[in-house]
């Protein structure tokens, strides 16, 4: 794991254990049985250098855990409006930055930051923008670059607070972000860029705008036992809907499918087979029902979003690699 990673490990992660000892398994293997007539395409190789993002240690937030694994829940990869390009994290000579390449497997990287620690993005809705938390100082801000040329960087927050997973409405006026207020203690902020005032909302963290419900929001939340949970969080009525909690387990990073029928997350696992501990891709009806586990590789797969079609899946995966490097894969979705 690099070390700018290490160092800001402990403000947006999430834990899960298990008392089994991990069978050894050949992570060179692209899919497994339970994966059954599902695609799977890798997009980048190893020499694109995608950020590494999950850690096997002990001790999370102070409390002694036999085994576990732990994982970046703020939004890793990203891809445009139009479905043509893919960006992700590339760690590479001490940096951390946005790399955009085609959606389609294959094909250069262009850099798109030329930073120092850039750890989340999302893209605008319009394709023009990519809004990104870097740390600088100590502390991590939301800033703003030009998707396509340029270096400019437009800072939107900073100074003495701790911010990330921006991502910006549909008319582009509004950058909806969580901000750390302690760990596993995170809420919903906003800035509006046409009067440059922040408001604050309600607990949470990773926010995901609903279209046509300017009001409504989905959203992570920790619980008492630093698990994660998935929230509807509606802001004018005040109503908050529990989407998604599972005892022992964490649901993160919730992404809403194009027709607005299912929340995509990343969840912890356990195998029943060989009692391997990781993470993997899960959907949800946004009514909470029809719980489905999509990816059961003993790799690590997370940070998963939607193709603009609603009929392919991109995520970060150790799959095909046995060295365990992570690469940006493609699945089918057909449920």
């Amino acid at each position: 794991m690099n070390k700018i990673f290490v160092s800001i490990l402990a403000v947006s992660l999430l834990a899960v254990n298990a008392d089994a000892k991990k069978i050894k398994f050949d992570y060179s293997v692209v899919n497994v049985p339970e994966e059954g007539g599902v695609n799977f395409e890798r997009i980048t190789d190893d020499s694109d250098c995608v950020l590494y993002t999950v850690n096997n240690r002990q001790g999370i937030f102070g409390k002694k855990k036999a085994s576990g694994v732990d994982w970046w829940v703020n939004p890793q990869i990203g891809i445009s409006p139009d479905g043509q390009k893919i960006a992700y994290l590339n760690y590479k000579n001490g940096t951390q930055n946005i790399m955009v390449k085609s959606a389609k497997k294959g094909g250069a990287s262009v850099q798109r930051t030329f930073r120092t620690t850039v750890e989340d993005f999302t893209w605008s809705p319009d394709g023009t923008t990519l809004c990104f938390t870097e740390v600088r100082n100590g502390h991590h801000g939301i800033y703003l670059v030009n998707a396509d040329q340029g270096s400019v960087v437009k800072q939107i927050s900073g100074g003495t607070d701790n911010d990330f997973g921006g991502i910006i409405s549909a008319d582009g006026n509004t950058i909806f972000f969580h901000r750390g207020e302690g760990l596993s203690s995170y809420s919903i902020w906003s800035y509006d860029r046409n009067t440059n005032l922040f408001s604050n909302y309600s607990r949470g963290m990773t926010p995901v705008m609903i279209p046509g419900k300017p009001n409504e929001i989905y959203c992570a939340r920790f619980t008492d036992q630093k698990e994660s949970e998935i929230w509807r969080i509606n802001f004018e009525t005040g109503v908050e809907e529990i989407i998604l909690s599972q005892p022992g387990r964490s649901f993160t990073t919730p992404q809403l499918s194009p027709d607005g029928q299912w929340l995509l997350v990343t969840g912890s696992s356990i195998s029943e087979k060989d009692k391997n501990i990781n993470t993997d891709i899960y959907v949800v009806r946004t009514d909470g029902t029809n719980l489905t586990q999509l990816t059961y590789h003993p790799g690590n797969d997370m940070s998963a979003i939607w193709a603009p079609d609603g009929r392919s899946i991109f995520f970060l995966s150790q799959r095909g690699s046995a060295k365990r490097v992570f690469n940006v894969w493609k699945m089918s979705f057909e449920l």
